[in-house]
């Protein structure tokens, strides 16, 4: 899988990064690939806003990278999320490895070495990679995966720390696009119980922007839908912490700004009901050094 050109590591990898109006961000996301220790075969930069700004950015890097930074424009698809652009990036994969990396995130330069020398090590079909949120310049702790929490519903998966086989995707068809809230941990769960097999890569070499508009995870009302989408499909399988959380978190993604007051007490409530000590521990922290969390 490893193989040497002109003095640099290349690996044949297919990375692919959905992007949706962010072309300030995809740039990083793009170099980020391409800076690796083992740099990937190719980058597909799948677009369903068909945006002229971000078209600019990524075809100005197209004359850096040539022959190996490809920009796919496609329709919008608005209720998948990035399962579409991910399944349209695939589709097009050159190579039997295919990453992910959302266009807001960046890699640490040694994330694919890491990834693909885990794989080989285990032989398995699935690695996921530790990773950190940043916010405002500070990091911390975010997807932890380890083998204790693949039997659960929270991983450690994200759309940007996963490494997988382009026959374990085919398997499962890919991401559901009709999952456009947890669409990753909805492929992960699939994935299991498919029987693919899955390790944790030791290093976290992912990082995540916490801050900006327009997350998925962001509080909304579309958000809190995708989020009972989410527990209808997969309910009868999860345990009664995960249903906790996810009750949670559908409470809290229906209070903003707009939210009328009586409403926003009653969501409130609901989020102070389905909390644990933790959870209440972890926002006060956050609150207390002045950042909100966008994941």
């Amino acid at each position: 899988m490893l193989r040497r050109e002109r003095g640099d590591v290349k690996v044949e990898v297919s990375v692919v990064i959905p992007t949706h109006r962010r072309p300030d961000l995809v740039g990083r996301a793009i170099t980020s690939a391409f800076s690796q220790t083992a740099r990937p075969a190719e980058v597909i930069v799948v677009d369903d806003a068909r945006d002229a700004a971000t078209e600019n950015v990524v075809r100005t890097l197209m004359q850096m990278y040539q022959g190996a930074l490809l920009y796919v424009p496609v329709e919008p698809a608005p209720t998948s999320g990035a399962s579409a652009s991910r399944n349209a990036g695939v589709a097009l994969a050159a190579h039997g490895l295919v990453a992910f990396l959302d266009d807001d995130d960046w890699w640490d330069e040694r994330y694919l070495e890491q990834a693909i020398a885990t794989r080989a090590l285990c032989s398995a079909d699935l690695v996921l990679t530790p990773s950190w949120m940043v916010v405002d310049g500070e990091r911390e702790e975010w997807a932890q995966p380890s083998q204790r929490a693949f039997a659960s519903f929270r991983p450690g998966v994200s759309g940007s720390n996963i490494l997988i086989t382009r026959e374990a995707f085919d398997s499962v068809s890919g991401f559901d696009t009709g999952m456009w809230v947890m669409n990753d941990v909805d492929f992960f769960v699939r994935l299991r119980n498919q029987g693919v097999s899955v390790v944790a890569a030791p290093d976290r070499l992912v990082f995540h922007e916490g801050r900006g508009d327009g997350h998925l995870t962001s509080p909304s009302e579309r958000r809190a839908q995708g989020l009972e989408h989410f527990l209808a499909v997969h309910r009868v399988r999860m345990d009664r912490s995960a249903v906790r959380l996810l009750k949670r978190r559908i409470h809290a993604a229906r209070i903003s700004h707009d939210t009328p007051r009586l409403e926003r007490i009653g969501h409130q409530l609901g989020v102070a009901w389905f909390s644990t000590p933790a959870d209440v521990g972890g926002t006060l922290r956050r609150r207390l050094r002045g950042r909100r969390r966008a994941h």
